[in-house]
């Protein structure tokens, strides 16, 4: 069963569908745009289809084209051929194989 909540913002989405989403926010080539991140696909997927001009190559995490920096949130990479721990720790991503653990996200092209 799926439950309506009633919309506050114009918003016809249900409670179902707000959770599977995330809010993230994006800086590239100096540009800053908010999207919404259906969890079910890869966040460079979710960049191309709000019409965001991402980097990318290989879509696979081998090639280390999509990398950018996360500066607020958290993701999970489904696979990783090319970064370092020490990048991980930096914050840095692949965007290709990266799926949402949180609700918001803020990441950037442009600094990293």
């Amino acid at each position: 069963m799926e439950i309506e909540k009633e919309p506050t913002d114009g918003s016809d989405l249900t409670i179902k569908d707000q959770m599977n989403k995330t809010t993230v926010q994006v800086t590239i080539n100096g540009t800053t745009s908010t999207i919404t991140w259906e969890q079910n696909i890869y966040l460079l997927d979710a960049l191309l289809d709000a019409g965001i001009t991402a980097p990318y190559s290989c879509g696979r995490g081998n090639c280390g084209t999509c990398v950018c920096k996360v500066e607020d949130g958290e993701i999970r990479l489904r696979r990783n051929f090319i970064l370092t721990e020490t990048h991980l720790e930096e914050g840095l991503i692949l965007t290709c194989v990266a799926t949402p653990v949180s609700k918001r996200l803020t990441i950037n092209y442009d600094q990293f």
